[in-house]
């Protein structure tokens, strides 16, 4: 018989160290997102309600500072691109550090680890942008542009969120409250002016990442734009872009990935000694 007890040290057990399966990586993930203190699920509601306010109601010189297309079809797009856009998406070692230190001499399970976090980011975006293309589709009566954006807000992100690990690795910083920092603030270079660039750097950071996976989207739907297409041709267009975004996505995020853990391996002596003291801040 599986009791609470029996249960709890399974959960620990699978925590402890990586699954031998992204399936039960993405599992684990999950397990640990839906604990306190929530903060991937914080991040991206935050993320998600201050595009929607800025997107609708910031007045327009502020509106045109964030956003550079009016357009409501470009709308699921943007806040596919900005619910990502924080910490959940750079600093994805430190967080978990115990299973990281136990695998810092295997770039295959590092890379599992990593990809199950991304793939839990999906899960969570996912449904909101599409319910919101969804939305717009019944508002416009663009049928065919809803779909194509269901399928852009449901697969190009993974090459932002790929990109975006590498920070990470290069420089990740440890989950210390706030008034730990503030008592140490002498210690101001590391303990606040490092971490505070690298709670900011996110959001300039991961939308920049999201213009590689819409490049050919946006460019072959600005070239027909501008030879005059409208309707039907622009769905053509955005199409024939979604047909070359998707599977680049794709690679980008496997690829990015790897090289993530492979980058993480070559830094184990000094991801080691860091991730091992959380007062290095």
């Amino acid at each position: 018989m599986t009791t609470p007890e029996n249960n709890s040290s399974t959960e620990v057990e699978e925590e402890s160290s990586i699954s031998s399966s992204l399936r039960g990586a993405l599992k684990t993930e999950l397990r640990r997102i839906r604990r306190p203190p929530y903060s991937v699920l914080i991040c991206i509601s935050v993320n998600g309600i201050l595009v929607t306010l800025l997107w609708f109601f910031a007045p327009p010189w502020l509106h045109d500072l964030f956003f550079s297309w009016d357009n409501v079809y470009f709308f699921p797009i943007v806040l596919a691109s900005w619910m990502i856009a924080d910490v959940p998406a750079t600093n994805q070692l430190a967080p978990d550090r115990s299973r990281v230190l136990s695998s810092l001499d295997d770039a295959e399970g590092l890379t599992r680890l990593l990809r199950a976090k991304h793939l839990a980011i999906a899960l969570i975006c996912i449904p909101i942008t599409v319910t919101t293309a969804i939305i717009v589709g019944f508002v416009t009566g663009a049928w065919v542009t809803m779909v194509l954006t269901v399928v852009w807000v449901s697969t190009v992100p993974l090459s932002s969120i790929g990109i975006a690990c590498i920070v990470g690795v290069l420089w990740p910083y440890h989950e210390l409250p706030l008034k730990t920092r503030w008592q140490r603030r002498a210690e101001w270079r590391r303990i606040l002016l490092r971490w505070g660039v690298l709670i900011v750097l996110p959001y300039g950071l991961v939308p920049a990442l999201g213009l590689i996976g819409m490049a050919p989207s946006l460019l072959i739907w600005w070239v027909a734009k501008s030879f005059g297409q409208s309707g039907k041709g622009l769905d053509v267009a955005f199409l024939a872009g979604l047909l070359i975004a998707t599977p680049m996505a794709l690679f980008i995020w496997k690829r990015a990935s790897d090289y993530a853990a492979g980058l993480a391996v070559r830094r184990s002596t000094f991801l080691t000694e860091y991730l091992s003291d959380p007062s290095l801040g």
